[in-house]
């Protein structure tokens, strides 16, 4: 008898969606966006969406080119008008800065979002206690972070660890605030069209908001 006539509904399934994230760092990047995953996966996992994070070790225009050859190799369409897959590709700006604007550009040519930072990726975590608008070295970035940390935990023996697998557990509840100073910083640098001109800014809150989206959907 045909389910028609035993008067049942079948659910078509909705085939997944997949969202690629490629890192530079091994660690530091992927630990932070794992835990972010963590945080929403509940959610998400109900809606045949999968969320792939892998750490490269590759920089700039490597860690694109490994990003196009994957997509090519899987037969991955990321392109938005027929697809709803995304790949992201995730890097801070290295000592070339050309190599840093040309990767930008080779990404969005291929249908790739950019999730960026100039100078580091301790930028973004830095967003979430203030805003910060100087361009120093990464080690700026790291100690200021490590005052941060030890005003937080009350532990002056606290350090910020690269590394560590803790930092989304000090930050999240201040993501709203890095979103809006990540913006402020972009808003700063409008009139620069050179990205690698746009001493600080990131746009890893894209990427941020991207995901949180997917609890909305």
């Amino acid at each position: 008898m045909s389910s028609h006539k035993l008067g049942r509904k079948y659910e078509i399934r909705k085939p997944y969606r997949f969202i690629y994230i490629f890192t530079e760092g091994e660690k530091t990047e992927v630990n932070y966006f794992e835990a972010k995953k963590e945080e929403i996966f509940s959610d998400v996992r109900r809606k045949n969406i999968c969320i792939e994070i892998m750490g490269t070790g590759y920089n700039t225009m490597s860690i694109v080119d490994y990003a196009i050859d994957f997509l090519m190799k899987n037969k991955v369409n990321v392109d938005s008008s027929e697809s709803e897959d995304e790949c992201w590709v995730v890097f801070d700006r290295d000592d070339f800065k050309k190599d840093f604007d040309n990767a930008i550009s080779r990404a969005e040519a291929n249908n790739i979002q950019v999730a960026y930072s100039n100078e580091s990726f301790e930028l973004w975590y830095l967003l979430h206690f203030s805003y910060f608008s100087s361009a120093v070295k990464r080690s700026i970035y790291i100690s200021k972070l490590t005052e941060k940390l030890k005003e937080i935990t009350g532990d002056k023996k606290t350090k910020y660890e690269k590394n560590s697998v803790n930092m989304y557990s000090f930050i999240k509840d201040k993501e709203n605030d890095a979103i809006k100073n990540a913006k402020k910083l972009l808003k700063l640098h409008e009139t620069e069209k050179a990205i690698s001109k746009k001493e600080p800014s990131t746009s890893v809150f894209l990427l941020v908001e991207s995901l949180n989206k997917l609890k909305l959907e």
